[in-house]
């Protein structure tokens, strides 16, 4: 028999990728044979995928408990199972990425031995004859039914199929019987039938509890033989049995004679009494599916042996603890040395409470509701309510709760609600567009939309109608939850495109000339290229004024709005070159110097139209005037294409400088690196003489270079602080003579 086992986990099965890519594995296993024989084996195979890389294999009830294999397939070897039961096996396997586990509890069904007892254990003929036996031993064999029995040697049995033949050896001869179970499982048993004597022997309990009675059963010699006698000691018996209830250890023997009086044979069998376990049990009557009960036989320790016997093998402990699935009877059999004695103890399994929930599972803020859990008999909410059915008005979302009881058994369940508040609608999004335009708005502040026009997103595309214009109201209906906020408004404003007009209309204009653009039809304007000679400025009223002077022919757009709604016009200025003329050079120079100013013209019909201003020019419109002026000058030439009439302007400037002459009123010479010389400071002195004195009118100082400094000292010595005379005559680059005096103090 053959049987796939294939695992479902609980949940749901998650995909588990690691940052390598690789996969997390994932196995179900086959069991063969999934029903066996006590004492047979099972072989496990596996069908794990995303290359695992060990497997470990759990085998409760064999052998064989626990196993771990590294190498592909990662199959364990054949499991042996001694023990008739129902076996869970889980197979554990993992790689890199992590693990799967499958547990199948029912996966190993192991069917017990057939169990058969042959009587007499020991059989015996004492008499043959001319090669034939005289007696004749009667088996007979108990145990299960439905068995199939195949005995041999068949030659000296009366049957070999059959549970109870009979046997008529002339040699000893030993005995087989295969037996067969109703299921298929196999048992051998053998008895041996001696020739020419008898084998006394005495079966029964050696051990038994105190009180209780004990059948001994004397076998050995032919039961249908005439004249066979049975002897017991004590007690004096004459028959095969022999019923005992000692208070002190016993021996028993029984004598056994042929009937002719040939064979005899003597067997002995001591019996010993013990005093009866005494002990309690403690239990739980009753548990709620899944939990475990623990079963305690008191005394425990040492005083008693424990036995438990089940589907599960056997537990040799004072303390069982099992979770049966339904309602079990567990046997114990408590062993006090030869004294045995039988406990049941019956663990109901109770179903836990099946919850189940009414109510409103989303509610607005402020809403009250009732909520409902039925399944069971008793119920306990978190709000400290006991009856079936609550109230509840929640200010946020919350989970209420509950446990249910049912009999002995209560379950923990939970109940959640999702409280929303009134949605606070906002729209986003352009609410003014002209004609032939489109518009998307969006509304937010909700879960779900509703729009007057059918649409259910979050949002609705406007376009505005051709050439129709005016305000457009759109409405929505926001959900959020258990909360609605109906006919929130959203207005639209549709308006005409502007008829831009612009001027003047495409022109000429000389090179640096300014020309004013105008344009009207709307009530904004933006002009464009802004840095290519025009002066933008935003007049009130209906228009919009520049000023253009294009080094280069430009065409200016200029971009016509009314509220928002916009659209283009346009104005070329053709630009004419202007004449090509330079004037040379500016300079500077003393007052009343005359200074010669220079032209130059380019090739083409140009002209020296005139100069501004006309002061200390010896002529106002020739090429190459000159200049005399006693105050800084700028003069303007004017150049003319005679034959376009454009002009060009150039400029030059004469700068007239000032001699001033400068003595400081203080120096303090003490080395401190400031102030420590007195210089005289002029930028337009050829020539000196400068002189010091002190108040006695003794020369201190004296130099004809004015980048010689006095460091006020004299013949070497520093001169006392105080307060000394100073003269200068000079002579300036222009032939002007300077005479000036004044004081200088020291101070250190």
């Amino acid at each position: 028999m053959k049987k796939k086992i294939t695992a479902l986990l609980a949940g749901i099965f998650a995909l588990v990728i690691t940052a390598n890519g690789q996969l997390a594995p994932s196995v179900t296993f086959t069991a063969t044979p999934a029903t066996v024989c006590a004492g047979s084996a099972v072989a496990f195979s596996n069908t794990a995928t995303n290359a695992p890389t060990s497997w470990s294999w759990y085998f409760p009830g064999a052998t064989t408990t626990y196993t771990t294999v590294t190498a592909f397939p990662g199959n364990p070897g054949a499991i042996t199972y001694n023990n008739a039961g129902i076996y869970p096996v889980t197979c554990v396997v993992r790689n890199g990425a992590g693990k799967d586990s499958v547990t199948v509890t029912s996966c190993v069904t192991v069917i017990p031995l057939p169990t058969v007892t042959i009587t007499p254990a020991y059989g015996g003929i004492c008499d043959t004859s001319f090669g034939q036996a005289l007696d004749t031993v009667y088996f007979t064999t108990s145990g299960s039914t439905g068995n199939i029995y195949n005995w041999a040697p068949g030659g000296s049995l009366s049957c070999t199929a059959c549970p109870n033949p009979h046997a008529f050896p002339i040699v000893t001869t030993v005995y087989t019987v295969t037996v067969t179970s109703p299921s298929g499982c196999i048992s051998t048993y053998y008895d041996t039938v001696t020739v020419g004597s008898i084998v006394a022997h005495i079966s029964g309990k050696d051990s038994i509890c105190m009180g209780y009675r004990d059948s001994l059963v004397a076998s050995g010699g032919s039961q249908n033989a005439p004249g066979t006698t049975y002897v017991w000691f004590p007690g004096l018996k004459t028959t095969p049995y022999l019923v005992v209830s000692p208070t002190v250890p016993t021996t028993y023997s029984c004598t056994i004679t042929s009937g002719s009086g040939a064979c005899q044979s003597t067997a002995v069998f001591r019996v010993y009494p013990f005093p009866i376990p005494h002990y309690t049990l403690s239990s739980p009557d009753s548990i709620c599916y899944p939990e475990s009960a623990t079963i305690i036989a008191s005394p425990g320790g040492n005083v008693y042996q424990y036995y438990w016997y089940g589907p599960y093998g056997v537990v040799d402990s004072n303390i069982f603890t099992t979770s049966p699935s339904t309602t079990t009877t567990y046997t114990l059999v408590t062993k006090n040395k030869g004294c045995y004695f039988d406990s049941l103890v019956k663990i109901k399994v109770n179903s836990p409470p099946a919850v189940y929930f009414s109510g409103a599972t989303n509610l607005c803020q402020g809403s009250t509701t009732t909520i409902c859990a039925t399944g069971g008999s008793q119920y306990h909410w978190s709000t400290g309510q006991t009856s079936s059915c609550v109230n509840v008005k929640p200010p946020a979302s919350i989970t209420y709760t509950v446990q249910v009881r049912k009999g002995a058994c209560f379950k923990d369940t939970t109940f959640t609600i999702i409280v929303d508040t009134m949605p606070n609608v906002k729209f986003k999004g352009d609410t003014s567009i002209c004609t032939g335009d489109s518009t998307t708005i969006y509304a937010s502040g909700g879960y779900t939309y509703l729009w007057t026009t059918g649409t259910t997103a979050d949002s609705i595309h406007i376009i505005g109608g051709y050439p129709i214009s005016g305000l457009y109201n759109y409405y929505v209906t926001v959900t959020k939850g258990a909360c609605s906020k109906d006919s929130a408004k959203i207005t639209v404003k549709v308006y005409h495109h502007p008829k831009p007009a612009a001027y003047p209309v495409d022109t000429t204009v000389c090179e640096y000339d300014s020309v004013q653009l105008t344009a009207a039809g709307g009530n904004y304007y933006t002009w464009l290229p802004k840095k290519s000679g025009l002066n933008h400025y935003k007049a009130y009223g209906d228009t919009d004024l520049n000023n253009a002077a294009p080094f280069v022919t430009t065409v200016y757009t200029v971009n016509v709005c009314t509220w928002g709604c916009c659209k283009d016009t346009t104005i070329k200025l053709n630009i004419i070159p202007g004449p090509n003329g330079t004037v040379c050079c500016d300079t500077t120079v003393g007052s009343g110097t005359p200074v010669q100013l220079a032209t130059t013209l380019g090739a083409g019909p140009y002209i020296v139209q005139g100069w501004s201003p006309t002061y200390g020019l010896s002529c106002s419109s020739c090429a190459d005037p000159v200049a005399t002026v006693s105050k800084t000058t700028t003069y303007v030439v004017t150049f003319q294409d005679i034959l376009t009439l454009c002009t060009v302007k150039d400029s030059i400037t004469i700068d007239i400088f000032n001699c001033n002459v400068f003595v400081p009123n203080v120096f303090s010479p003490n080395n401190d690196g400031h102030n420590d010389y007195l210089y005289v400071r002029s930028l337009c002195l050829k020539a000196l003489d400068f002189a010091v004195f002190d108040r006695l009118g003794n020369k201190v100082f004296e130099t004809r270079d004015q980048t010689t400094p006095w460091d006020g000292t004299y013949n070497g010595k520093p001169m006392d602080m105080g307060t000394y005379m100073w003269y200068l005559n000079g002579l300036e680059n222009d032939g002007t003579n300077v005479t000036k005096s004044g004081t200088v103090t020291i101070v250190r």
